[in-house]
């Protein structure tokens, strides 16, 4: 056994450690972060946000909310909500759903980020929308 520590591994560790006491010990996500599914697919159309997600058998379009919150002039931070999980246990899939999005001043003017992530489903099968 080597008891010797390479220049090379000491100065990882020592990365690692600043890295980790740059992280704050009490943080913790906001309870909206844990109520923001991935996102498989959006489409923007007419008061309405149509978003793919994973469904394992009883995803509802009333299990989801929409909610814009001012983040500049003109401009929204968009977030799909999950209010209600999905408890089945039918394989994973991706399902569409369309939703309603809140009423904005300038809707052809405006502008939004996304707050929910976007993913690749990968191998997930789609269900017909």
């Amino acid at each position: 056994m080597h008891a010797s520590l390479s220049s090379r591994s000491v100065r990882y560790g020592l990365l690692c450690m600043a890295m980790m006491s740059a992280t704050p010990a009490h943080s913790q996500p906001s309870q909206d972060q844990d109520r923001l599914p991935v996102l498989h697919g959006l489409k923007l159309d007419a008061g309405r946000i149509t978003v793919d997600v994973v469904s394992f058998g009883c995803t509802e379009p009333s299990h989801f909310s929409v909610r814009l919150d001012p983040a500049g002039p003109g401009t929204y931070r968009l977030s799909v909500l999950r209010n209600t999980p999905d408890r089945c246990r039918m394989g994973a899939h991706i399902v569409q759903l369309a939703l309603e999005l809140p009423a904005v001043p300038d809707p052809t003017g405006a502008k939004f980020s996304l707050a929910n992530s976007l993913g690749v489903p990968g191998t997930l099968r789609r269900s017909d929308p």
